[in-house]
């Protein structure tokens, strides 16, 4: 890679799909700088960086954004994280069969969001009923995504998706499933790991140890003080 260059990262700390590409980038070893982005009051350099690759006229600029040392400029973190995994095959983040990289799309796809729409649901109820109804939701998805670890991933080496081999499914779903989990365990009372224990969810809990120690997960996730702090803001009290 150039002396002269390092990749730019265009980020913000807090943002669950700029931590995806972060931690693709701490994977592979690979010399960039993140680059912070002010999303309350985006620079006319990020905004013109942002719409010299979306093709809509006037789109709103989002995070992550990649500026490779060629000039490569990309958006969209699964796009991201992928042309990292092609550019940069060094320390493979997928499997080389074509099964086990379908499943890794289809498990990001079907799982990717299921807890943070959960969580949504929870942030939204306005009376204790529909709390209950929302915590139970979540609950169901802890279910779900124990089952879809076992139906779709592996077992073989370890206890990552692919067993052994740590993915961009881990990565992607790492990062969007931490922040429901200190939502709703600093927020709203409840325990999930208690819950994970309650329900016999032995693959979900091996998965979640692997992922939220992998030493690039902790490098680049902000502190939970400060993650739960800026959550709290989001909080309201029930009605009545």
């Amino acid at each position: 890679m150039s002396a002269a260059r390092k990749i730019t990262h265009w980020m913000t700390p807090a943002s669950s799909h700029a931590q995806r590409t972060h931690i693709v980038l701490l994977e592979k070893n690979l010399e960039f700088g993140n680059k912070i982005v002010d999303l309350t009051n985006k620079s006319d350099e990020f905004k013109a960086k942002y719409g010299s690759v979306h093709p809509v006229p006037g789109a709103s600029a989002k995070i992550p954004i990649l500026e490779d040392v060629d000039g490569t400029t990309l958006i969209e973190s699964w796009t991201i994280m992928h042309y990292l995994e092609y550019k940069y095959p060094e320390t493979p983040l997928l499997p080389k069969g074509a099964a086990e990289r379908a499943k890794i799309e289809l498990f990001v796809q079907l799982q990717g969001a299921s807890l943070f729409e959960r969580s949504s649901a929870i942030l939204k109820a306005r009376t204790q009923a529909e709390l209950a109804v929302a915590k139970a939701g979540f609950v169901d998805a802890l279910k779900v995504l124990n089952a879809a670890l076992r139906t779709l991933g592996s077992q073989d080496g370890g206890d990552y998706f692919a067993g052994g081999q740590y993915t961009l499914a881990d990565i992607a779903a790492s990062t969007r499933i931490y922040r429901p989990i200190v939502l709703v365990e600093d927020h709203f009372g409840m325990d999930v790991q208690r819950l994970i224990n309650e329900h016999r969810l032995d693959r979900l809990k091996a998965w979640l140890k692997a992922i939220f120690e992998r030493p690039t997960f902790k490098a680049s996730i902000p502190s939970r003080a400060a993650m739960s702090e800026k959550m709290g803001k989001h909080v309201v009290p029930l009605d009545g």
